[in-house]
């Protein structure tokens, strides 16, 4: 009896088709109508959260981890959150829901495959315990709609069996992370939607708010997109001649009586003069407009306090305050001071920041309460609003870094830090997601704000410890995005399929709400790994903090090259630790010039701060990737580095600082006797090479993969196994070190 029960058994996992094999990720949709997806409700990360059926969106939360529990049962662990699928009971029985759990023992099933050829791939999941009465029971979903609760039942009849019917796909496992292609993807499906909305749009201050998402975008990534997209938005934004509501903004904001919107639309302007130098419309003078909108908005709305005013036209707000124009007013002026050099916009910026601190800051809290007001007299302030919103908290925590980056007080970084921790607290669930600030109007918009500030704060103090947070943020925004790719701003729960939110409002065409998350997923950084870059290991030229002009040339999520260089153009790496050992040289990997004279500058700090080094790029055809190098000043510590790019026609890969003089130029990949072929290789690389001597390969990433000892003539490398990409090999010799590059297919 045995051996027969063991024979049914290996037939059975014989039928398993090669998709249900341990740690594959498998994408599990009912082959009833609608093809409805296995998903976790609103992705929840909680324990014990109950399992739906949903429309199938792409995203880690759809994806089920198989796992091997021994005698043809497996287990399937949620690709988001980690639980295992399992029943809700600890006794089986007909109608239990199912539910996610961290750690359960009896969390297995049985892949019966449907025998009926026209349904391949298609199985019964079986739970792996009967019922009290010995009735086996099946994975189903309760109805046909979506975000039908999955139970447990017996088998149904052949005629209704589609309800239990489940089509299995191996599929790729989704990085949990925020990748090059989550933000592609998070942007696509918000642009299919809304650009053209917001490209024609009258609106103002979401509108600037916006428009400085899209600058985060290209600040992030470089992406050529991403500044198009921003200059034709900017050119409607600006349109007309004389402003209203309803109608064209113009460049002369003074019609509108919000100081705060002008602030926005200040902030945009501003920033985009500091990334892009001009607009491709000569009439379009980014910095021109940005100052002279602020100058009038910042007369006209002073208070006697020296604080602002929120409304023009409102006698209400004669003595009233909030923090919803003096927050985005200090940080616009931090920006002009940058831009024009003119440092009495900091100063303006440090005395708002000091009165917004003093009447609307808590500093034992880290809350910034959102409004009040003076008496006749101004000798007293009352707090009308103690609400703590994302919007206030990020414009406050902005303001203290950029008066922090110019100032050093400490006071501005423990000002920073309260913030944060309050914001992290009490306006985020136990798993740090935000779960406020999610309704339509003006709030829809708010978490944006604070995204982009938070990944100042990161960048700017090196505080690799939040950027888990921001990543959860993104990644539960993206997981619960809607079929469409549309992910509306209240983030912590699931888009709808029909855009309408919970509470009623409909989001179809609300361009402002669905930008958050955009918001969110640009400004997470990519890894905590890339916060404090070690000098003198390789640094990817891509992986700047803040840049200028150029475009990034990416073929995945882990090959890219910066390109479009022009005169004065710059990529900028923060916190880049040189320790207490100190670098007197630096080595760049470059695509050289076919014109003489392109240099690139090292300068400490900012766009024109100290000059390190000059590296001379070497001239040759502009296929050639040659690495180049030059002597620095002696440095060490921790320090923020700029390179300034003079001239245009070349590419850079990677740099990385040495601890010795180097003061020479290497030769070009071509004219050395080192030859690679074929190239591009998917098996085996031959390496010519007249001398012996030691050869080195690095991937994209700088890290090294291989080594090895070679003998003068050819010597054959297997990179079979290595992944498809850009590899780099150096040969050190007594007659020199030797580079070249070769692709793996």
């Amino acid at each position: 009896m045995k051996l027969k029960l063991t024979l049914i058994f290996c037939a059975a996992v014989s039928l398993l088709s090669a998709q249900i094999l341990p740690g594959n990720a498998l994408k599990i949709n009912s082959c009833n109508t609608g093809k409805m997806a296995l998903f976790t409700l609103n992705a929840s990360l909680d324990d014990n959260v109950e399992v739906i059926a949903w429309t199938e969106t792409n995203v880690p939360a759809q994806r089920w981890i198989v796992g091997d529990a021994g005698e043809g049962l497996f287990t399937l662990t949620n690709a988001y959150s980690g639980r295992l699928l399992v029943n809700s009971s600890t006794r089986p029985d007909v109608g239990n829901k199912i539910v996610l759990k961290a750690n359960i023992a009896n969390s297995k099933w049985r892949f019966i495959p449907v025998e009926n050829t026209a349904y391949p791939n298609c199985y019964f999941i079986c739970y792996s315990m009967q019922t009290s009465k010995g009735s086996d029971l099946y994975l189903e979903f309760l109805n046909d709609t979506g975000s039908s609760t999955l139970v447990l039942n017996t088998k149904r009849t052949e005629a209704d069996s589609l309800r239990q019917m489940w089509k299995v796909t191996a599929e790729e496992i989704l990085p949990n992370r925020v990748t090059p292609s989550l933000r592609d993807s998070v942007m696509r499906g918000w642009k299919a939607r809304y650009y053209n909305i917001l490209k024609t749009s009258n609106g103002f201050w979401g509108e600037a708010e916006m428009m400085e998402t899209l600058l985060d975008a290209y600040e992030t990534t470089g992406k050529q997109e991403y500044k198009t997209m921003f200059e034709d938005v900017y050119s409607n934004f600006v349109s007309g001649t004389s402003g209203s509501w309803g109608g064209k903004n113009s460049q002369d904001w003074r019609w509108n009586e919000y100081n705060d919107d002008i602030a926005w639309a200040v902030l945009a302007s501003v920033r985009a003069y500091l990334m892009f130098g001009s607009h491709p419309n000569s009439n379009i003078n980014y910095l021109s407009i940005a100052k002279k909108n602020y100058d009038w908005m910042y007369s006209r709305g002073k208070l006697a306090s020296g604080m602002l005013r929120w409304k023009e036209k409102d006698a209400t707000t004669a003595r009233g305050t909030n923090s919803c124009i003096n927050g985005p007013a200090t940080i616009a002026a931090c920006y002009l001071a940058i831009a024009t050099g003119d440092d009495s916009y900091y100063e303006k910026a440090r005395d708002l920041y000091a009165l917004q601190r003093q009447y609307l800051y808590n500093t034992s809290t880290g809350e910034v309460y959102d409004s009040g007001s003076w008496n006749s007299d101004f000798t007293a302030f009352t707090v009308g609003n103690h609400w703590v919103s994302t919007y206030n908290q990020g414009t406050f925590l902005g303001a203290a870094i950029m008066l922090y980056n110019r100032y050093g007080t400490s006071q501005y970084v423990r000002d920073a830090h309260k913030i944060v921790e309050c914001t992290r607290s009490k306006l985020c669930n136990s798993h740090g997601v935000i779960n406020v600030c999610g309704s339509g109007n003006d709030l829809q918009g708010f978490k944006g704000i604070l995204m982009r500030y938070l990944r100042r704060y990161i960048v700017d103090l090196a505080q690799t410890n939040r950027v888990d947070w921001m990543q959860r943020n993104a990644l539960q925004a993206y997981n619960n995005r809607n079929s469409a790719g549309v992910i509306w701003t209240a983030w912590w729960i699931k888009t709808a399929e029909n855009f309408v939110h919970t509470d009623g409002f409909n989001f179809e065409r609300q361009a402002f709400g669905t930008s958050t998350a955009v918001s969110a997923a640009f400004n997470a950084p990519l890894s905590a790994e890339l916060i404090i870059k070690n000098a003198f290991e390789t640094i990817e030229a891509e992986n700047f903090d803040y840049v200028k002009g150029i475009f990034v040339e990416r073929q995945n999520d882990t090959t890219a090259v910066v390109g479009n260089i022009n005169d004065n153009y710059y990529t900028a790496y923060n916190n880049v630790n040189f320790g207490k050992e100190e670098a007197t040289g630096v080595e760049f990997f470059v695509q050289t010039s076919r014109t003489a004279g392109r240099k690139i500058e090292i300068r400490l700090g900012n766009p024109s701060g100290e000059l390190l080094g000059t590296v001379e790029v070497p001239t040759g055809n502009a296929s050639e990737w040659v690495t180049a190098t030059c002597d620095t000043i002696s440095i060490s510590g921790k320090h923020n580095i700029y390179l300034v790019y003079k001239g245009s026609g070349f590419k850079i890969d990677y740099f990385r600082f040495t601890k010795e003089k180097i003061n020479r130029v290497k030769t070009p990949v071509s004219q050395a006797p080192l030859k690679l072929y074929p190239n591009p290789v998917a098996d085996n690389l031959t390496v010519d090479f007249p001398y012996t001597g030691r050869l080195f390969v690095y991937n994209a990433l700088g890290k090294e993969v291989a080594t090895a000892i070679i003998g003068d003539g050819t010597t054959t490398l297997n990179v079979a196994g290595y992944q498809s990409g850009i590899y780099f090999v150096k040969i050190v010799s007594s007659e020199g070190n030797y580079f070249a590059t070769f692709l793996k297919k």
